[in-house]
């Protein structure tokens, strides 16, 4: 009997360790960009519109913890034409240019340092999305190499450059462009481990710098 009972509270106790939590982004109002323009893509998913989010990303709730705030080191690839790179971790996803980070354009990138390597569950980019725009080459690495110099230290979790005009030596990526909408695009990080996470983008259609409102990243 005591064995029986024994094993009832081991499975009882796995169940809860295996329950897992939806990971919690916090999202500006919607941008109201009126009738949606024609963007001519071959690699655009469908337009999901206004307020029809995406599948939640679950995760163990250790996983679930917010690890970038105002604090968070930021980097880019060249300086800013406006804005600050801290504007892209300090929590203001107001879609206006006092909260915007804007980069020259051509392929550009954003770099956030953790401080040390975590556990990464997801990754959230908020672009600007002042009109109906879609933008291109959106690539996010994570490493524990500050360079990215590493191939093999690096771990590419979303790549829509699929037609590698980013020349980053990837191949052709596997996912979809998409309209820029409030809920930014969330990115299932898989638990992969580093200190860094970097974003990558060139320009949108609607003009050719490359502007970023927010970026956050959740893990352990």
């Amino acid at each position: 009997m005591k064995k029986i009972l024994f094993l009832g509270v081991a499975l009882c106790a796995t169940a809860v360790m295996a329950e897992k939590v939806a990971i919690k982004f916090v999202l500006p109002p919607p941008h109201i960009t009126g009738t949606p323009k024609e963007i001519k893509s071959d690699n655009l998913e469908p337009d999901r519109g206004q307020g029809k989010l995406r599948p939640p990303i679950m995760v163990e709730p250790e996983y679930a913890k917010k690890l970038t705030n105002e604090d968070t080191k930021v980097t880019t690839s060249e300086e800013p034409v406006t804005g600050d790179a801290e504007y892209v971790v300090d929590g203001d996803k107001t879609l206006d240019a006092t909260a915007m980070l804007q980069l020259p354009s051509g392929l550009q990138w954003v770099q956030l340092d953790l401080g040390a390597e975590h556990t990464i569950s997801a990754i959230c980019v908020w672009h600007d999305q002042g009109d109906d725009r879609v933008y291109k080459d959106v690539i996010m690495q994570i490493s524990n190499d500050e360079k990215f110099a590493d191939k093999t230290k690096i771990t590419t979790v979303f790549n829509n450059d699929h037609d590698q005009t980013s020349k980053l030596g990837l191949g052709k990526g596997p996912d979809k462009e998409y309209r820029e909408r409030n809920d930014g695009r969330p990115v299932d990080a898989k638990l992969t481990k580093g200190r860094y996470v970097r974003v990558y983008s060139a320009g949108s259609s609607s003009e050719p710098t490359n502007n970023y409102i927010e970026i956050e990243v959740f893990g352990k």
